[in-house]
């Protein structure tokens, strides 16, 4: 979104207003996938395709958003440079991927301080922080302790993170420099 600064100029929106907004989908997509995994947990209780198809879903689901704002906020900033002819800043898609998901790398760096022992148990205030995990985590261990989770385990969910990194920094790529997905991946051409 554009702000207008004191001279009556339009700017780019500054960084941590994008980050407080980006926290606010994350907790946007924290409750719709603590909704999503509550209604299938008896399915998942019995079913091994039931996790899968949840953990897939949640993952979807949080990214997802971040998809949606992330390309608003680069529709936001072709606007400007097509009206305004303000330039935006080169590295905002790998800014904003790294401090739109802060608060899932923050709760993974806890839960290895918790794995280490540095803290007490933190495994169940990073499934209640980060839900769409919930179905990962059940493929891999059913109990909520940090002595149940294995170093594996632990580079998975921040490989989950990472995902996240990645699905912002290409959504903002892709839509500030205006690259036609359909007709590169189908038709092998580009724009």
């Amino acid at each position: 979104m554009a702000t207008n600064n004191s001279n009556g100029e339009y700017s780019q929106q500054k960084l941590i207003i994008r980050f407080l907004k980006g926290l606010i989908w994350w907790l946007i997509g924290a409750a719709i996938c603590f909704i999503y995994s509550f209604m299938m947990l008896g399915l998942m209780q019995k079913f091994m395709v039931a996790k899968i198809v949840t953990a897939v879903c949640a993952v979807i689901i949080v990214n997802g958003l971040y998809c949606n704002y992330i390309y608003n906020c680069a529709m936001d900033d072709k606007k400007l440079k097509k009206v305004r002819h303000v330039e935006t800043d080169p590295k905002t898609g790998i800014k904003l991927a790294l401090t739109v998901p802060i608060m899932q790398y923050a709760s993974w760096i806890v839960l290895v301080l918790s794995k280490i022992g540095v803290i007490g148990d933190f495994f169940s205030i990073y499934i209640f922080m980060n839900m769409y995990t919930l179905g990962w985590v059940d493929l891999f261990t059913e109990e909520r302790t940090i002595s149940a989770l294995s170093w594996g385990g632990i580079i998975g969910l921040l490989l989950l993170a990472v995902l996240s990194s990645v699905i912002i920094y290409l959504t903002y790529e892709i839509t500030i420099r205006d690259i036609d997905v359909k007709r590169v991946v189908f038709y092998n051409r580009k724009k």
